[in-house]
């Protein structure tokens, strides 16, 4: 079956017949198609770029062939917004793509019957991978859709630009292309293309991804994430063309794959380390490649002009010997000499596991697979496949194979011949110690795969490394970091040739190998044992401290530290590099469940010899003497740069190590860990900030989320615009948060309330826990409600200054009235505000006789209780009280409430102080209401009755009142009493009138 752009569907019931054809108009409603999809024995699926899908089904009616076609019932708007991604689609695959800014489908696959009339169907769109069932007899199903943008954005830039100080930047920058997709056994493996088009120049990247999909749930995991050894250069005007990249995956097993364009094929591997580049190129005049397919796992390719063309790849993998060599050039005979099969078969037979285990690994190099396996069943029974204990003889002896490997012998270098031992191998037959490096790294790249073919990786746990556990495969991918260090040290020793070489003597002479073997050089001894390569950073460090410590002037001594600081860059960087672009080979592919133990990487080892230690003391020499001694701007630079990447090595120890801890923030060991981090990340970052060296500085802290860098260069630079992007970038990491705090503890709290809009949300989440600055911002947000019950609470809880409290409670005020409140409502709330406030006003209008004695200040008085106030209108502090002072006494007691037990004392207290306050002896008797009118408590009486105060409430019973202790002496004067008790009945007959 072929389709047209247009919908013409053509259907041939047999090729061998061309005439012989069924024809018909697809229903697609003027849309353009897509793709056509062989789903069989359902028929086929035509896509349409609006996302409509048909099935079309070939049929014989009336002994007539025709085509019956029907829309796949998919849930409503799952393709809203499918641009156009083809012109056309024919038999032998797409014509080039047309980039659109819409929703795209990247292709169509049609997966294994899941019943007799059932089938599964896989849809790569923009950003997602949908899997349907589609049925002859039910209901047509999505059985999931997985995003896949940020899964495998964040693989590619850890993969490609892992190790750049920008990393953070790029990330915002980075653009991702789905491809192409094809099915396998493990799972469904997914072309990408990924760009940094800020770059200069712009490089496109192809990476493939491994996900699950064979069950019916979304995978949330790759199986696997591979970059392939191959870019090119990326313009946006060129998209079409850079997006025009297809995938073949020929073997049921999908290890390997191929990348096609028009004439272009270039072989990858769909999991594990990239391959050496390798590409074929169609080159002749007119030709292109129309189309691709597999047949008995072999790649077909269909070529304009050649026709049929099969490609494939030579195995460098089944090129490997009992030398352990990947390159092809290793013949057995060269590496180890004599009868290769017999000594295979010496380490298969061997009593020493050890041996038995590197025997089962050199079958698997002679592609002895079968063989291979009956040894690690024999070794290690499938029935224990569950992960053994830490430090487990399994993870000791891969441990031990892995390190052999990488430490092993040059057997073809004649100058070995008397050092190698018996039943050693070889990982190269080459004669050159760069090459024999480059063939270790393959050798050792090629264990990984034996491990994971015969079954060992997921049931590694743990291994003793450094007095302490480490995952096994980690140390594993350790070995491999430290072949590349090695490497990356014998490119720099042409450059640096007598410091390496001095720094070369001095570690084999500490391991006591200071003269070689006969014929053998330094060099060909220390490269040998690559698993000890970082001894040599420890003997920079120490030849760099004797040489400055001697004569040597400061040009010299500023070249020193710079090349020592670039070879300790260079191979930290190379095993960082490897690290994080292999993160995913060096996983479990299976969650145990058991927590593994902490992981400290060799670039960052503890102790004084570690190279935590070592990089701390370059650092610090480089800061101390070599800015100090470098007087040229390019020289200062350099130093800057390398501080910078000092410090970026440094920090990124400390967050391996952090987590692998995972959220440790209960655990003490975890927490002084972090505190040593962020210490050391100050520490660090703070030389450049010092120096002005913004941008490096704010490079590394962006990256660490120093965020009291970032804050303060922002403030030192009045870059407003650069802060509010960090508020932006770092949301998740709670900068926002941080900046408000900074602003709090520097006094900023302008700055505090002046935030965009945007940070309205996080603001108002920071001002909760302050409530005496969120009232500010939630009037400048007219937030009335919420500013009044805030400044209402404030006010309540205010005790040291009432003025402070009577400026609350009539903002509080101000803020109900501007509030949506109901009119009732506010007018409630207003009366409570007001009541507060009268209470203040008695405190504002205490006699300055009262202020003075009790060394009160009105600006800055405490507020003070009705009990309080009371006593000091009527107490001995105020020794000039008159009738208004007890008036105001009185009408704070509607402040006490009457529950109170001192409430009847209070009052008694009162009218026994107005009492006393004459001398009643002196009062004559014979006109007892005139005679006592004048004094402070019938005055008192009398201002109460015409302030309307209910006298009955507040005027205690007379017997109770004349017996009170207060009195004294008083209580017991009959003519006090005779004028007392007159005046309380002269009192209760005018009350009775009333």
């Amino acid at each position: 079956m072929a389709a047209s752009a247009e919908g013409i569907v053509r259907y041939w019931p047999s090729l061998a017949h061309e005439g012989s054809c069924v024809e018909i108009s697809a229903e697609v409603n003027g849309e353009e198609c897509l793709c056509l999809t062989a789903c069989q024995p359902q028929g086929y699926v035509l896509a349409t770029v609006s996302g409509q899908l048909l099935l079309l089904t070939p049929a014989s009616v009336a002994g007539q062939t025709t085509v019956n076609s029907r829309i796949l019932q998919v849930p409503r708007g799952v393709f809203a917004g499918i641009g156009r991604r083809v012109s056309s689609l024919f038999a032998f695959g797409a014509q080039p793509a047309e980039a659109t800014g819409g929703t795209t489908i990247s292709r169509v696959l049609c997966g294994q019957p899941t019943s007799e009339d059932t089938r599964s169907l896989y849809i790569l769109t923009e950003n997602s991978l949908q899997k349907w069932e589609i049925s002859d007899t039910g209901p047509d199903k999505v059985l999931f859709e997985c995003e896949l943008g940020e899964m495998l954005r964040s693989n590619a830039i850890q993969a490609i630009w892992g190790s750049s100080p920008d990393v953070a930047e790029v990330a915002n920058r980075v653009q991702l292309w789905f491809l192409d997709m094809q099915l396998t056994r493990d799972g469904t493996v997914i072309l990408a293309s990924v760009s940094d088009p800020g770059a200069t120049p712009a490089q496109m990247y192809f990476v493939l991804a491994t996900l699950p999909t064979t069950g019916d749930s979304a995978p949330s995991r790759l199986n696997s994430f591979s970059l392939v050894n191959y870019s090119v250069k990326y313009q946006p005007q060129d998209q079409v063309a850079a997006l025009n990249y297809h995938l073949l995956v020929p073997g049921a097993r999908g290890k390997s794959a191929y990348i096609y364009t028009n004439n272009l094929v270039v072989f990858a591997t769909v999991s594990g380390f990239p391959q050496p580049q390798d590409k074929v190129e169609f080159q002749s005049p007119g030709d292109r490649i129309l189309g691709a397919g597999c047949c008995d796992g072999q790649a077909l390719l269909f070529s304009n002009i050649s026709g049929i063309v099969m490609v494939s790849m030579v195995d460098v993998q089944a090129s490997m010997d009992d030398s352990m060599a990947v390159e092809p050039s290793s013949r057995p005979e060269s590496v180890l000499g004599g009868d290769m099969e017999s000594k295979v078969e010496e380490l298969s037979m061997s009593e020493d596991q050890a041996a038995r285990l590197k025997g089962a690994f050199l079958h698997y190099c002679r592609r002895n697979e079968v063989q291979a396996q009956a040894i690690v069943d024999e070794l290690f029974p499938p029935e224990d496949a569950l992960p053994t204990e830490p430090g487990s003889r399994l993870d000791r002896l891969v441990a031990l194979l892995s390190q052999e490997l990488i430490d092993d012998y040059p057997a073809s270098d004649p100058r070995w011949a008397e050092s190698v031992p018996h039943d050693a191998g070889s990982s190269s037959s080459s004669l050159i110690l760069l090459h024999q490096l480059e063939d270790k790294q393959k050798a050792h790249d090629y264990l990984v795969t034996f491990l994971n073919t015969v079954g060992i990786w997921d049931r590694l746990t743990s291994v003793m490394v450094r007095d302490s556990f480490m995952p096994t495969r980690l140390l594993l991918c350790e070995h491999a970091e430290k072949l590349q260090s090695a490497i990356t040290l014998r490119n720099q020793h042409s450059q640096y040739p007598s410091l390496v070489d001095a720094a070369l003597k001095r570690v084999l002479q500490q391991r006591g190998q200071a003269v070689p073997p006969s014929g053998l050089t330094p060099q060909d001894v220390f490269y040998r044992e690559v698993s000890r390569i970082q001894d040599i950073l420890e003997a920079l460090v120490e030849y760099e401290e004797d040489a400055m410590a001697g004569d040597m002037s400061a040009r010299d001594m500023v070249n020193l530290m710079a090349n020592v600081n670039t070879i300790m860059q260079a191979m930290l960087q190379a095993a960082r590099k490897l690290r994080q672009s292999k993160n995913l080979v060096y996983q479990a592919h299976v969650d145990t469940g058991v927590k593994e133990p902490e992981y400290i990487p060799w670039t960052a080892s503890s102790g004084s010899r570690g190279l935590r230690s070592l990089i701390k003391k370059q650092h610090e020499v480089t800061v101390e003497q070599g800015l100090l001694e470098a007087t040229d701007v390019q020289t200062r630079g350099t130093f800057y740069q390398q501080l910078m990447e000092l410090t970026d090595l440094l920090l990124d120890g400390y967050i391996c190590q952090l987590e692998s801890l995972g959220d440790g923030e209960g655990d003490q060991h975890y927490r002084d860990l972090k505190e040593k981090y962020e210490a050391d990340r100050a520490a660090f970052i703070r030389p450049l900030v010092e120096a002005g060296q913004h941008e490096r500085a704010a490079s590394l802290a962006e990256k660490y989320c120093d965020f009291s860098v970032l804050v303060q260069l922002c403030e030192d630079t009045d870059n407003q615009e650069r802060l509010e992007r960090y508020m932006v970038q770092f949301a998740d990491k709670g900068f926002s948060d941080f900046l408000f705090k900074w602003y709090m503890d520097t006094g900023k709290r302008g700055k505090l309330l002046s935030q965009p809009s945007s940070q309205n949300a996080e603001l108002n989440q920071f001002l909760a826990s302050h409530e005496h600055l969120s009232w500010l911002h939630d009037i400048n947000t007219s937030q009335w409600d919420k500013a009044h019950s805030t400044l209402k609470t404030l006010a309540e809880k205010e005790t040291k200054y009432a003025a402070r409290k009577k400026t609350l409670l009539s903002i509080s005020k101000l803020a109900a009235l501007a509030s949506d409140q109901s009119q009732d409502s506010v007018q409630q709330q207003v009366g409570v505000i007001n009541n507060e406030l009268q209470l203040l006003f008695f405190q504002e209008n205490l006699p300055a006789e009262v202020l003075q004695n009790k060394g009160l200040d009105l600006e800055n008085m405490p507020v003070l209780a009705p009990h309080d106030l009371i006593q000091l209108y009527v107490g001995p502090e105020n020794d000039r009280a008159n009738e208004h002072d007890f008036n105001k006494a009185l009408d704070l007691m509607q402040y006490i409430d009457e529950d109170d037990p001192a409430y009847e004392g209070l009052k008694l207290h009162i009218w026994g102080r107005a009492l006393l306050k004459d001398d009643w002896s002196s009062i004559s008797t014979d006109e007892p209401l005139s005679a006592s009118s004048h004094t402070v408590f019938f005055k008192t009486v009398e201002l109460a009755f015409k302030n309307g105060v209910d006298l009955q409430e507040y005027l205690p019973d007379v017997d109770m009142l004349l017996s009170s202790e207060e009195l004294g002496a008083l209580k017991d004067n009959s003519s006090f009493q005779y004028l007392v008790r007159a005046g309380y009945e002269q009192i209760q007959r005018v009350m009775t009138q009333e």
